[in-house]
């Protein structure tokens, strides 16, 4: 990000700052005209939300921090822990490779066409990140990112190794004949052990992140924010956050700066073209002869959203039709 381009945006932050306070909070309803929401509407589209998807819960903050237009109790939404298996730049280069074997083929020993052996796995076919202005939302969710295969490399076999030679104990060493419950105890102790280290190689370790979103009073729509962990459950830095944007949108759409709610440093989704977004998809619905419904605001707004952050595997799963 040139420096050029950071102020501008530090401008444009502190801009938006003062003309929040001054202000009104919407009242009136305007999402089938603009696109937007009112905070009650806000809370109502995130109620349903919460009821069909139970991994996003309400969370009140800071209290100093809350604004007096939601109730204490349901000042944002979270959900926690939301996988990120892969960098969008696997993705990408996964999405290449693939392409290229489709055209890429062989004329065999017989004389048939073949093509080379796929070394990749499928992902979608989408030609390239789409713009969220031009996006287009399928019936059906389908899935971003494929999750690595888990192998477990241990060995079947029994790693005890060779039996001893009893002469070479110390008396002292010998588990006598008659105390059947210190051998019961010992074997016990050694499976258990020998049970949690295969099921802790099992585990697949990976990214995460907790993603929250925020009432917006100045753009009057809802506000992504992310923080992310690392494999070891480390905060990922800033540009590590960055390896998970889209590269249509990183340092573009996406900055970072103090979540409203909790005073730490957040990556966020600025939300300057999300009602413009919002109502196309609203129009789309309507034209389809689907009756758009504001509860239903922000499982349409996660679908979108998903094109600028498409490896990070959040819960949005709700069947209707655009």
């Amino acid at each position: 990000m040139s420096m050029l381009t950071s102020l501008q945006q530090a401008v444009h932050k502190a801009y938006v700052k003062t003309v929040e306070k001054v202000t009104p909070t919407l009242s009136t309803s305007k999402f089938l005209e603009e696109g937007v929401l009112t905070p009650e509407e806000f809370v109502q589209a995130g109620d349903l939300l919460t009821d069909k998807c139970q991994t996003w819960t309400w969370e009140s903050g800071d209290p100093s921090r809350n604004v007096s237009y939601l109730p204490k109790e349901k000042q944002f939404l979270l959900t926690r822990n939301v996988p990120c298996y892969s960098r969008v730049k696997t993705l990408e280069n996964e999405s290449n490779a693939s392409k290229a074997e489709e055209i890429n083929i062989e004329e065999d020993e017989e004389g048939g066409w073949i093509a080379p052996q796929s070394t990749v796995q499928d992902i979608n076919d989408d030609d390239d990140e789409p713009d969220i202005s031009s996006l287009k939302i399928e019936d059906k969710q389908t899935t971003t990112a494929t999750k690595p295969a888990v192998t477990n490399n241990d060995d079947d076999e029994d790693d005890d190794g060779e039996i001893p030679d009893m002469d070479d104990f110390q008396d002292d060493n010998i588990v006598e004949e008659e105390d059947p419950a210190v051998l019961s105890k010992n074997t016990t102790t050694t499976t258990t052990t020998n049970k949690e280290s295969k099921e802790e190689d099992n585990i697949l370790r990976t990214r995460t992140y907790d993603i929250s979103i925020t009432y917006d009073k100045y753009y009057q729509t809802p506000r992504v924010w992310l923080f992310g962990y690392d494999e070891n459950r480390k905060p990922l830095k800033p540009e590590e956050i960055f390896e998970d944007i889209s590269e249509d949108h990183a340092h573009k759409t996406v900055t970072i700066d103090s979540h409203p709610h909790l005073g730490i440093s957040f990556a966020y989704i600025h939300p300057c073209r999300h009602a413009s977004v919002m109502k196309k998809l609203i129009d789309k619905q309507s034209e389809n002869g689907k009756e758009p419904r504001v509860d239903q605001y922000l499982f349409l707004f996660l679908k979108f959203i998903s094109v600028v952050i498409p490896t990070i595997e959040y819960d949005f799963t709700l069947e209707f039709d655009t």
